[in-house]
């Protein structure tokens, strides 16, 4: 919906424009200056925190490319496929995560039945807590990895979203949402860090400590900490939850007046410049509308640009984690007829933890999707209002 209401606005602002030659004219050299003084390579090297398959579907900024409609048809058919196929890799390079886990605990259930047929036996019992600590090893190992993911992936989502808020504020003040860009520009810069820092320094560590006391819990029944694993865990969801609902506030207070004041601001201009400057003032107005409309094409066009770096920048990571959340549910669908129940429980704590990391990743993406949806929206909408 974010894409079609973008495209809609800046087709409008097109036609409009092209109805005079001479708008026309003055639209397509009001964009190439634009385009010249922002120096929009800063942000097109940032392609290179996407996936080298996914690059080809990413819109370009340059000129034909924002008075095309922004960059071509993106064939979302084959984009799925893409992304399918990306997960089937990921499963397949996981695999062997899977082979470890069969192996160990099938070597766990041996022993688990020659202390059946032989009785209680200490060398045995040891044998067995030997595997157990090594399926908890080859978890944290994995568990560790996706936590370095998680963290690389929100560095990089900030690091881009500091670099196009600046331009899309810019642009959004040339469009004629000065009230918006300067209410909104530090307010949006301190969610980014606001989220960022949550996510990297709050909840990544709730949900390791969580993870890593799951695991100890299960380990031996001396150590009663499921009830504590529990509930650290429920207070990183409830954290993340909190964030959110922050987030949205400040989106919807913020973004509740400020475009229609500078809709009511850009049409009194308008009307004052046309009634007290003679014979040039209508001439003047329309010149500054058309380079307004110029300014708006080129933040629509870095606006889808900043959607799709910022989708396919997070959408790699959460494959890649979700990959190893299906491998641990395979691991446990194999085992359980044949290891002994605190094993499984284990490895499903194991995957219950990285869940809670892949939830944490989509929803800062998803907030930082949606920074760029509202700042872009704020100027469409300004333009609506003149």
């Amino acid at each position: 919906m974010a894409y079609k209401s973008i495209g809609l606005v800046s087709v409008l602002v097109f036609l409009l424009a092209m109805c005079d030659p001479a708008q026309a004219s003055l639209l397509q050299e009001s964009i190439e200056a634009q385009l010249e003084e922002l120096d929009l390579e800063g942000l097109v090297r940032y392609t290179e925190l996407v996936d080298p398959d996914l690059q080809a579907y990413l819109p370009q900024l340059d000129l034909k490319g924002i008075l095309s409609g922004m960059g071509g048809q993106v064939s979302m058919l084959e984009l799925f496929q893409q992304l399918a196929a990306l997960l089937l890799r990921e499963i397949l390079l996981s695999a062997v995560l899977l082979r470890q886990l069969v192996v160990v605990a099938a070597l766990s259930a041996l022993l688990t039945r020659l202390t059946t047929a032989f009785g209680e036996n200490a060398v045995v019992r040891l044998a067995q807590s030997i595997c157990f600590l090594v399926i908890i090893v080859i978890g944290l190992q994995s568990f560790r990895t996706v936590m370095n993911l998680a963290a690389q992936t929100i560095d990089k989502m900030v690091s881009f979203m500091y670099a196009i808020l600046p331009t899309l504020a810019a642009l959004l003040a040339a469009a004629g949402g000065i009230t918006s860009a300067g209410i909104f520009h530090p307010v949006l810069v301190a969610m980014v860090s606001a989220v960022a820092s949550a996510v990297r320094y709050l909840l990544l560590p709730l949900i390791f400590a969580g993870g890593v006391l799951g695991l100890l819990a299960h380990f031996s029944t001396e150590l009663p900490l499921s009830r504590l694993a529990g509930f650290v865990k429920q207070t990183a969801v409830t954290v993340l939850g909190l964030m959110f609902i922050v987030f949205s506030g400040v989106m919807t207070v913020r973004g509740a007046v400020t475009p229609i004041a500078d809709g009511v601001a850009l049409r009194t201009a308008k009307f004052l410049t046309k009634t007290f400057v003679p014979v040039v003032g209508g001439m003047f107005a329309d010149a500054v509308e058309v380079v307004a409309g110029g300014s708006l094409l080129i933040k629509n066009a870095v606006g889808i640009f900043g959607l799709a770096v910022v989708f396919f920048v997070v959408a790699v990571p959460i494959i890649k984690v979700w990959a190893v959340i299906l491998i641990y549910k395979l691991t446990n669908a194999v085992i359980q007829p044949i290891v002994e129940n605190r094993i499984v429980e284990a490895i499903a704590s194991l995957e219950n933890t990285l869940t809670l990391i892949l939830a944490s990743l989509a929803t800062a993406g998803l907030m930082f999707f949606l920074i760029i949806t509202v700042l872009v929206g704020l100027g469409n909408l300004a333009a609506v209002m003149r």
